[in-house]
């Protein structure tokens, strides 16, 4: 009893000093460099909130998120998850909630560069401190008012997907989402593009691209039984589009070289070269023939440790990097941001993250933020594109460049109809677009709230 009463006294006092050393700690992070995340911002007390509990709850996650030495407690937890690894030598399941790149909740954030979307969702302002995926209010139509637009720009970041598909297979230095095939999110996408297709009229051709995820290709017969195959979900996701609706079947498409290097090992994207393939299919489905890759210029941006080891941590992933290469367009072009300060010029491939070894995938269209962008090329055929995507678009939209006058990109995350001053039909009608592909890959088809925001850009 006396050796716990002082065990009980030590543990009291070592959670005290932490609990002070936090209080008195005026330097709060924003970012998780560890994590590769924007981490809780301090919530504004307002009454309402107050009475609701909101405040109380934002707080909570604040104070967890900017606690002294987090990133030290992660790190030591992450490898108390590797110890306790139980499917044998180099497989381990990692659970994740957190994603890279999750934007803020409904809190007004103190950082005046953060910008409510309509419609959509409450963006971060960090430059350098993406999530992707998810907000609570993913395509929600309740949002409220997150202060003055005018003053709020917009973060060049890629925000990527869904955190609740949150678990990772790791094997022998890869990292792969285990995927649960779910038939109402993929009827819930067939009814939605069926709409586009109802709304649009013949006059405008639509595309849907599923890019798969990395587990349908790796050779995992062992453990086939804990996912789905990704292969009969498209199967029945085909029966369900309208005969308007034309198919890329990238699935068989990146099959064909699945023992080349098409998704990272430690970020769930595919690779440029992946993309390209994806391009290729794409081209071959309009009746058109793809630039071959010596028509691009090859960049080698060096090693890459992306969102599958910001979330899972991975040592087998740290000492596996993978290798970025980048193929740059050579059809003379201009990119263009549209968001609540106007136009603006950017940069399609922006090497300002060229150097940064957990950001380089934003290398790719870093205009995350934007409602949305476009490509002007030299070409002057009269043919225009919209991509309606998520982050797996943003290496397919350079491939396009050489084959439209204009690319319009839209991610349904970040498109405000405010600021654009019309809903998608009338960005389509004014600017005589007459091709629709959606790129939006298996797990965010799987996600019906990722959905929910493609289908509020009509609603």
């Amino acid at each position: 009893m006396k050796k716990l009463r002082w065990d009980s006294i030590v543990f009291l006092l070592l959670i005290s000093l932490l609990g002070l050393a936090n209080l008195f700690n005026l330097n709060k992070p924003t970012v998780s460099k560890l994590e590769n995340r924007a981490l809780k911002q301090k919530p504004v007390l307002t009454l309402d909130r107050l009475l609701s509990g909101d405040y109380f709850k934002s707080y909570e996650e604040y104070y967890s998120d900017t606690f002294i030495l987090r990133d030290n407690f992660v790190k030591t937890s992450k490898d108390f998850q590797k110890a306790m690894a139980f499917m044998g030598p180099g497989i381990t399941i990692v659970q994740s909630a957190d994603d890279i790149q999750r934007p803020q909740e409904n809190d007004v954030p103190e950082n005046p560069e953060s910008k409510e979307n309509d419609g959509n969702i409450i963006l971060p302002g960090e430059p350098t401190s993406p999530t992707p995926g998810t907000g609570e209010n993913l395509g929600g139509k309740d949002d409220t008012s997150g202060g003055d637009e005018k003053d709020k720009e917009p973060p060049k970041t890629d925000f990527g997907d869904d955190p609740n598909v949150g678990y990772y297979l790791v094997v022998d230095g890869k990292a792969v989402q285990i995927f649960k095939f779910n038939k109402e999110s993929f009827e819930y996408y067939a009814q939605i593009l069926n709409k586009y297709r109802e709304k649009l009229g013949s006059s405008v051709k639509i595309y849907s691209m599923i890019p798969p995820t990395a587990g349908e290709f790796l050779r995992l017969k062992k453990y086939s039984g804990i996912t789905d195959s990704q292969n009969d979900a498209l199967a029945f996701l085909e029966s369900k589009l309208d005969d308007g609706i034309t198919t890329v079947n990238v699935y068989d498409a990146l099959n064909r070289h699945k023992d080349e290097y098409i998704y990272y090992r430690t970020d769930h994207h595919w690779t440029s070269l992946g993309a390209y393939y994806g391009y290729a299919e794409f081209m071959k489905t309009r009746g058109e023939e793809a630039l071959s890759l010596s028509q691009f210029e090859e960049l080698d941006l060096g090693d890459y440790l992306g969102s599958t080891y910001s979330k899972t941590l991975d040592k087998s992933l740290e000492k596996n990097p993978d290798k970025f290469i980048v193929y740059k367009p050579t059809t003379p072009h201009e990119f263009f941001e549209y968001d609540n300060k106007g136009e603006h010029k950017s940069e399609l491939i922006d090497m300002q993250y060229a150097d940064s070894i957990t950001d380089k995938y934003l290398t790719f269209i870093s205009s995350g933020g934007s409602t949305y962008s476009r490509i002007k090329t030299g070409l002057n055929n009269g043919k225009k594109l919209l991509i309606i995507k998520d982050s797996f678009g943003n290496a397919l939209a350079p491939f396009m460049t050489s084959h439209y006058e204009e690319v319009f990109i839209v991610d349904p995350r970040f498109y405000n109809k405010k600021i654009a001053g019309k809903d998608i039909i009338g960005l389509i009608e004014d600017n005589g677009i007459d091709e629709v592909i959606f790129c939006i890959y298996m797990e965010d088809v799987n996600w019906q709230k990722f959905m929910s925001g493609v289908e509020s850009l009509i609603d």
